[in-house]
């Protein structure tokens, strides 16, 4: 049932993504020009990269590797880890501080706990 793509089916499915990709990019810039966004879905899509950015991080903080269970507890080292980020973000608005105090705090919670 899971068996790897291959052969010609590999290559349909590159050449298919490739022009899926570059059809889409494409347009925006083909009609870019001529089409113009409303106020609101310019204002809304500010926000993108950072709802983005949260789909992908805030599932791998809160699911444990093993089982794949939500894991809220404080025995959980990347919940600790964002929890410090976040606390030093908001009281230094460091962005390379944030990093390291966060990195800190899932390494100690890692190695202690």
């Amino acid at each position: 049932m899971n068996e790897p793509v291959a052969g010609i089916a590999l290559g349909v499915v590159i050449v298919g993504l490739a022009v899926s990709t570059f059809v889409t990019r494409t347009s925006f810039l083909l009609a870019g020009a001529r089409l113009r966004l409303g106020h609101r879905v310019e204002v809304a899509l500010r926000f993108a990269p950072v709802c983005t950015l949260a789909a992908i991080i805030v599932p791998d903080i809160l699911m444990h590797p093993p089982a794949h269970e939500l894991d809220l507890s404080l025995l959980n080292p990347r919940l600790l880890g964002a929890l410090a980020s976040a606390l030093w973000l908001c009281w230094s608005r460091n962005i390379v501080g944030c990093l390291a105090f966060g990195m800190a705090a899932y390494l100690l919670a890692r190695v202690y706990l």
